[in-house]
Order: structure tokens, then sequence, then C-alpha cells
């Protein structure tokens, strides 16, 4: 990953958003199907995919600004699956949680998340391998509960809607979907006959 335009960014933002999509309705579907912890590794699939947004809206920021953004960098954290779950932890402060300025329980979260990225990460290796810890076989059907999975099916989908929040506001690409949608609006609105109109 080098060298990429402005535009290309932001078209891999929404690549990388449509498939996070893609990720937590498979991951709902596994969970209805009672397959708790493969939901549970592709909802979490889907919140690190997420994370990968705000790193490339790091890189974009720095073309805004006539930089060169340090591209090794840029793809090391992209591949990092720590840096994509801080990415996300920092993405769903800003953007799905609501500002408590008085008990500072946003804060509280953001800080509890960043702690257990590393317990976040083990859970999801034991949602996907069969290991052993003190003589103990740990297969993933049996580590995680359905609470686990549903926990998790229900947080990516949060989090897939505070980057649609997010994307609404700051991708241009999305920018002109929505001016289309808002002029096919008033079209329609204007082509309805007005009421008492003859037929």
């Amino acid at each position: 990953m080098k060298n990429l335009s402005e535009r290309e960014l932001h078209e891999l933002r929404l690549a990388v958003f449509d498939n996070a999509e893609a990720l937590q309705k498979e991951a709902k579907l596994l969970l209805a199907h009672g397959m708790h912890s493969r939901a549970y590794l592709l909802a979490h699939f889907c919140f690190e995919e997420l994370g990968k947004i705000p790193i490339l809206v790091g890189a974009v920021g720095q073309l805004r600004k006539g930089e060169t953004p340090d591209w090794k960098r840029v793809e090391k954290r992209f591949y990092s699956h720590e840096a994509k779950i801080g990415s996300q932890n920092q993405h769903y402060y800003v953007f799905g949680l609501e500002v408590d300025p008085v008990r500072d329980s946003d804060l509280e979260w953001l800080l509890s998340a960043n702690k257990a990225i590393g317990e976040s990460f083990k859970k999801k290796n034991l949602a996907t391998y069969v290991d052993a810890d003190n003589g103990r076989t740990l297969i993933p059907s049996q580590e995680i509960t359905e609470n686990d999975a549903t926990n998790m099916v229900a947080f990516a989908f949060h989090c897939l809607r505070a980057h649609w929040q997010s994307e609404k506001l700051t991708n241009p690409i999305l920018y002109g979907v929505e001016d289309r949608k808002f002029a096919a609006q008033q079209r329609a609105q204007t082509d309805e006959p007005t009421s008492g109109a003859t037929t």
C-alpha cells in the first residue's frame, strides 16, 4: 500500500466499510443458528476491519495538508490487529458514545477498552483455534458463550452505525450519493400531483 491518491483512499474506506457490514450480517446469521464462536469471530473481524478506516483517514488528512504520508507506517498500522482495535476504539469513543462531561463515562469506556486490547485479541483467538492451557483443551465452541457472541454482534452493529454517521460527514464520495438522493426526493415531491388535481 503506497502512493494512493485521496480519491483512492476514499474508495478504499468505502470498500472496507462494505466488507465490515457483510461480516456483521454474516455474524448475525451464524448467531441465529447457534454457531456462537464463529459469530463472535466474524463480529470481531467486523470491528477490526472498521479500525482500518481512521487509519486511512489519517493518510487523507496528510495529503490534504500537502504532506506525503509515511506509507510504510500506514501499511503497518493497516495490518496490525492491535492498531486496528485501538483505532476502532477511538472512533467509537468519538462517534458512537454520548459525551458525558459530568461523569466522564465515555472517557472511562475508552480507557477500559484500550486496556483490554490484548484480552480482546486473545478472545478472538479462542473463538478461532483449538488450544491448550495447563493441560486443559480449549475448544472454540466451548470457550465462547451465546452471551459473548450476542454482545459482540451487537457491538459490531453499533460500530457500523457510528461509521455510517462519520462517513456521511467526511467522505466526499458519499456527498455525491447523498446529493443525488436529495435531488431525487425533491424531483419526486415536485412531480407529485397537488391535492384536488384532476387526473
